[in-house]
């Protein structure tokens, strides 16, 4: 064959072999938007009713929500209602929307129930403090250390103590070695308490305003007292850090976490924010450097003033913002430690309020509520906002009650369901004596 036959084969040809090469493409899917309640947000009444408009060219036949069918719902065919009574925490909603052709997409959303209530009925310290530490000791009391008393002022080296069923916070006999501000206290495994870091005045500027020094405390001691404990290999110099107290391979571990400090050690130190995480091990006469500024491994982006919370016992996460020249930064991330495997840090979502210097606690299972905090330079935080580790996922927080505006404050459970905020600076700078309870509510 030849001629114009041939290229008429051709030609037919070419449009198979164009047809078997042309992409598959899937059929659209009917899209479902969540337009009521606004689940980013606390609900705080046990039944809400979820509205949804379906986004889709062709008619949908029907939405379900958890498998039970919505109804229509006005203004028209493209929206769907439901009556739902929320359970306590976080609750998840698997929508599914169907259109004529048959085509189904599936949808996952949450919302977060906690009714709550604020108490100003706290105990108080018998004088104000920011800066300070706040741990639980074996017995339950809570023990206050450090701090200030108003900001960029010297560092305070009073202890105060609210033991278990008190309704108030006396101060201790026993002091801290060194004065300090912007420390970590962290409670081992025997119920000692471990001091690290910290600076001499309130919002250091200097490598000189850095304490080296470590402290230990143990209560059950029959005189018991803060005695320094020496470090080898290259000392702690931060300050506004946070610290994790972990085992591995039989070993006790301590690992700290950016704050203000010096960049460089040795010669010709530099002060600023660091971004790394240093590990010491914990023994009994001491502790001993395992890495350097240097060698050890290195964060995103540089992190001070932040929180760092217990998520499982090999997970943390760090929550807080960095303010500079009118941007904000997010230093949030993971901390996991897989066995064998050292640390592995990986970004988090930011806050959906950037803030610092601000405080954070479990207030249930799986949920974890950020108090407070410095929103830029010259504002304070009241807003609250609660955070799902599991789905890294925030929701902001319309309190039934505005708390007290606080910075550098700390927080602490007590009892179920029950947030204890202690301390901490007011907008003028001032620290604060009194405390506050968050209480979830019940169903």
């Amino acid at each position: 064959m030849n001629g114009p036959g041939l290229m008429r084969n051709c030609w037919l040809i070419s449009l198979i072999f164009l047809a078997c090469e042309r992409p598959f493409i899937e059929a659209a899917k009917p899209e479902l938007v969540v337009i009521a309640p606004d689940l980013t947000e606390v609900q705080t009444s046990t039944i809400i009713t979820i509205r949804v408009e379906s986004i889709h060219f062709r008619a949908v036949e029907g939405v379900n929500l958890n498998g039970i069918p919505m109804d229509p719902a006005p203004p028209g065919p493209a929206y769907w209602q439901i009556q739902i009574n929320l359970r306590l925490g976080l609750n998840t909603f698997f929508l599914e929307a169907t259109d004529q052709g048959g085509i189904s997409r599936r949808d996952t959303a949450y919302a977060v129930f906690l009714p709550h209530r604020i108490s100003r009925d706290a105990p108080a310290l018998p004088e104000g403090r920011g800066g300070h530490s706040l741990v639980r000791l074996r017995d339950g009391s809570l023990m206050v250390s450090g701090g200030a008393r108003q900001q960029m002022s010297p560092a305070q080296g009073e202890s105060f103590l609210l033991r278990r069923g008190s309704d108030s916070f006396v101060q201790m006999q026993q002091r801290l070695r060194k004065p300090r501000t912007g420390h970590t206290a962290s409670v081992l495994p025997d119920g000692q308490i471990l001091i690290v870091g910290g600076s001499r005045i309130d919002s250091p500027g200097s490598v000189s305003d850095l304490i080296e020094t470590v402290e230990i405390y143990n209560p059950a001691d029959p005189e018991p007292a803060f005695h320094e404990v020496p470090v080898q290999g290259q000392p702690v110099r931060r300050a506004n850090h946070s610290a994790i107290i972990r085992q591995e391979n039989g070993e006790l571990l301590l690992d700290l976490v950016g704050g203000y400090g010096d960049l460089r050690y040795g010669s010709n130190p530099f002060f600023g924010i660091r971004r790394d995480l240093r590990t010491f091990r914990i023994e009994p006469d001491g502790l001993t450097a395992l890495n350097t500024a240097a060698s050890a491994p290195s964060i995103e982006y540089p992190t001070a003033n932040h929180t760092v919370t217990r998520a499982s016992p090999d997970s943390y996460f760090t929550l807080g913002s960095q303010f500079e020249n009118g941007t904000v930064i997010n230093g949030n991330m993971r901390i996991d430690y897989p066995r064998g495997a050292g640390p592995r840090l990986s970004q988090l979502p930011g806050l959906l309020t950037p803030r610092t210097i601000h405080a954070t606690a479990p207030v249930l299972n799986g949920l974890f509520a950020v108090f407070g905090g410095r929103i830029e330079s010259s504002r304070v935080a009241t807003q609250m906002e609660i955070f799902h580790e599991q789905t890294h996922q925030f929701f902001s927080m319309q309190p039934s009650q505005a708390l007290a505006y606080r910075y550098d404050h700390t927080a602490i459970s007590r009892g179920i369901r029950t947030v204890l905020l202690v301390g901490g600076f007011n907008p003028n700078g001032t620290s604060i004596p009194t405390s506050e309870y968050f209480v979830t509510l019940s169903e």
